[in-house]
């Protein structure tokens, strides 16, 4: 309406739509302000109808979600709230997440929203030209799974069953409900005025190929059947990542508007990395959205949302259903999303709108930790709560709080503490473009040669030494592997930071806390031939300490095939000991910990970041899902427990840590036999050392 008085004009118009387009800015400036009721006219067949109509008609959904006392319960009063007011007709979202708390209907409340965008479709004049494509281009809607059996059982089949009972679909579209549609795809074949059909397809599919390539207009995916430690291989991100760019490439003509729809439906209790991070870039990109609206003089010219993400609890959702909370209902709340802390339930009682209730006259209303967040919890969920209260919040109340038993919910703080380490100049030491490093007997090669040596180190007064903390002791942990993987991390402690937001007893506090930066972070792999030659391990171990004036405080290796590399290193005057790092989930939370304080630097190793993605909480150990690896995360891991449990950290940092993450006990060893190993020869000189 703006643009019209304003005589604006949008370059995407075609001839035809300019001329309608002046048409309808003749009749505005005249003061017939119903002509913008009419602007369907430019695009579809017949006015498409609202998204109340839609649910409650039974000509499109009605037969499925219009309620019906007695016999049909039809869709709940919040997600009917929800839809008429932000996915209506003139929506200009095109981006979603679906999640919460389970048995809210995501499923089903994200097939919907997509077959209301198919609907609309199915009203155009021209799809095609409409969408910016060639006359007889195919436009795709896609319901996205772990594999194509999947889908079928859940969104794929859920719209299947849907459309069956819709007579808009049968009727206009030629959906058959006796069709079995094997091949995953089912044409709507409304006609066009010119005889031909729409050439709108919904389709299923779980891979990549199934997806790009296609004029894709629409995708929803089932995230709760992505979880890496399903399908390991699958990268669910990545995937979304490309598709949101081609859609975006391929229809966004104008700036405000995408046609459009993804959707993401996922539990909280599911909810992966993947889902974290859409969530948070949605939700920036909605803060700064914000920002710029308060910044604007005239209100009307604020922009509208176009990303959404609808977190919901089950006593939200279905609150007209669960009689037990009534008017007079009391409420309580729980405290969590402080990173080193559990949530837990505080006392008091509320009404629902946070008003605090006095029912006897010593009650006391405790007030949340600095930082923590709380959730309002109806009385009626006190037992469970109480009980676990950590599950029930993601299960009931629909909070993420630590995702599908990941290590990392998110990568977000570790790169973080990358970002802080480019920014401290912490050195990379590998040479460009090497991620792996193949250690075997096939070739002359040795660790050192595929290693920067003038990034790490420097001379002083003709001596060789590190070129960060020079005087500080490394620690260091070995994971072994001879045919797949194995991961050397080497690290020393670089001084110590205050740390904010931290719990004991229910009262905030503030600690120095030790920073730890890593030297090396290292992936060994076996030649193309001939397994890992663990005797070159050794030796990069000697060469730093002889050649390269690095001290060692203590080096620890995994139980697997240990004995001999540790014999052999203490019989050189290496402080040695074994660590398991799979029989203490402690070694694994205090490295998680200093991440999430941001108190760890080193350079970036992509198999490490890739194996934090994926780290799994289990019984009695953090474990990578099948077909997947943790060697490199568990040096990292290692090395890190090894320095913030050492002697030097007294002089860094008192009480730098708590008793959790102390106190590991390490297995005595026996004197190791003189077991003598040379070190490298001819060839290693200091010159050497920075031509390299």
């Amino acid at each position: 309406m703006s643009d019209v008085l304003h005589s604006g004009r949008d370059p995407s118009l075609t001839e035809y739509e300019q001329k309608l387009y002046d048409e309808l800015a003749a009749r505005i400036r005249a003061g017939d302000l119903t002509a913008d009721g009419e602007l369907w006219r430019l695009d579809y067949v017949k006015e498409p109808p609202t998204m109340e109509e839609f649910l409650l008609n039974d000509y499109y959904l009605g037969r499925t979600w219009r309620p019906i006392p007695g016999e049909n319960e039809g869709i709940w009063p919040a997600w009917f709230d929800i839809f008429t007011k932000d996915l209506n007709f003139n929506s200009h979202i095109h981006n979603m997440v679906i999640t919460g708390s389970l048995g809210i209907g995501k499923t089903v409340m994200m097939v919907t929203a997509l077959l209301y965008r198919i609907m609309l479709a199915t009203h155009l004049r021209n799809p095609q030209n409409f969408f910016g494509l060639n006359r007889n281009s195919n436009i795709v809607y896609n319901f996205l799974s772990v594999t194509k059996e999947a889908v079928k059982d859940t969104a794929f089949g859920t719209a299947m069953s849907f459309m069956g009972d819709s007579p808009y679909f049968i009727e206009t579209c030629g959906y058959d409900p006796d069709s079995e549609y094997s091949g995953y795809r089912i044409p709507m074949l409304n006609k066009l005025k010119d005889g031909r059909t729409s050439n709108i397809w919904v389709s299923a599919g779980s891979k990549g190929q199934h997806v790009l390539g296609r004029n894709l207009i629409g995708i929803g995916l089932d995230e709760g059947n992505f979880r890496l430690e399903k399908d390991p291989d699958l990268k669910a991100y990545e995937l979304y990542d490309q598709v949101r760019t081609r859609i975006s490439n391929r229809f966004q003509k104008i700036a405000s508007y995408l046609p459009a729809l993804s959707v993401i439906a996922s539990s909280a209790q599911d909810e992966s990395s993947f889902t974290e991070k859409v969530c948070n870039e949605i939700e920036e990109g909605n803060r700064m959205r914000e920002m710029d609206n308060a910044r604007l003089a005239n209100p009307q010219l604020k922009l509208l949302p176009t990303q959404v993400v609808y977190r919901n609890s089950v006593y939200k959702i279905k609150r007209h259903a669960l009689t037990g909370i009534g008017p007079d209902h009391h409420w309580f709340r729980v405290a969590y999303g402080l990173k080193n802390m559990e949530p837990f339930i505080l006392s008091g009682w509320y009404k629902e709108d946070g008003t605090p209730l006095m029912v006897d006259a010593d009650d006391q209303h405790e007030e949340p930790p600095h930082g923590a967040r709380t959730e309002l919890v109806p009385k009626f969920y006190w037992e469970a709560f109480k009980r676990n209260c950590k599950a029930q919040l993601q299960n009931l109340s629909g909070i993420s709080v630590g995702g599908a038993h990941r290590l990392f919910p998110s990568l977000i703080d570790i790169e973080t503490c990358l970002t802080l380490s480019a920014e401290e100049l912490v050195p990379n030491p590998m040479k460009p473009g090497v991620q792996r490093i193949p250690v075997s007997s096939e070739d002359g090669m040795n660790i050192w040669d595929y290693l920067n040596h003038k990034a790490f180190l420097t001379r002083v007064a003709s001596r060789i030494q590190p070129m960060r903390a020079p005087n500080n002791l490394r620690y260091a942990h070995i994971d072994l592997a001879t045919q797949t993987l194995a991961g050397v991390s080497i690290c020393h402690l670089a001084g110590s930071q205050l740390v904010d937001g931290l719990v004991k007893d229910g009262q905030p506090f503030a600690e120095y806390r030790l920073i730890v930066e890593y030297d090396f972070i290292l992936t060994i792999c076996a030649g193309q031939n001939k397994p890992i030659n663990i005797e070159k391990i050794q030796r990069f171990f000697f060469w730093l300490r002889d050649m390269c004036g690095f001290q060692f405080g203590l080096v620890t290796a995994d139980m697997y095939q240990s004995e001999m590399p540790l014999q052999m290193l203490e019989a050189r005057n290496f402080k040695v000991a074994k660590l398991s790092v799979d029989r203490d989930k402690s070694v694994y939370t205090a490295w998680r910990t200093g991440f999430e304080e941001h108190r760890i630097r080193g350079h970036r190793n992509e198999q490490m970041v890739r194996e934090c993605e994926q780290l799994l909480e289990m019984d009695k150990k953090f474990d990578h899902p099948p077909d997947g690896s943790k060697d490199t995360t568990d040096s990292a891991a290692g090395a890190y427990f090894n320095a913030i449990n050492s002697d030097e950290k007294i002089t860094l940092s008192s009480h730098n840590a708590p008793s959790v993450y102390t106190g590991q006990s390490i297995q005595p060893q026996n004197e190791a036999p003189p077991v003598d190993i040379p070190l490298p020869a001819k060839g290693y000189t200091r010159k050497k050392v920075f031509d390299a």
